[in-house]
């Protein structure tokens, strides 16, 4: 169950990591996937740069954990990560954006984390 949990989190860092780095090189195209029902003006691109580095670093830190941390700490440290799609996708939702979008990108990706978590403070 300990090998499954750290799968998971691997590859929810990596990728974290990958959407990080392409809203730093495509951001207004990006932007466009996240399911909210506009893009930002174009004067407003710097911001979603900002999303970028921060997606980016969260990945560096996750990778960072799985070559450091017991277990149990990559899955606190999991679980509380997983605020952060359940976040996106009530942003969405309460923004009259994409529902399907929250729910197939932004929730199947907070539950794949809540389990990879599971496993992790189980197992």
């Amino acid at each position: 169950m300990t090998a499954a949990g750290l799968v998971i989190s691997g590859v929810a860092g990596l990728g974290i990591l990958v959407v990080g780095v392409c809203y730093l090189l495509v951001p207004r195209a990006m932007a466009a996937t996240f399911g909210l029902p506009a893009v930002p003006p174009e004067d407003a691109t710097p911001w979603l740069r900002l999303k970028g580095v921060r997606d980016l670093t969260t990945g560096v830190v996750a990778g960072v954990l799985l070559l450091t941390a017991t277990p149990t700490v990559i899955g606190w440290v999991l679980l509380t990560f997983t605020l952060i799609p359940l976040g996106d996708a009530a942003t969405i939702i309460r923004s009259a954006g994409d529902v399907r979008v929250a729910w197939t990108v932004h929730g199947a990706t907070a539950a794949l984390m809540l389990i990879g978590a599971a496993l992790l403070l189980v197992g």
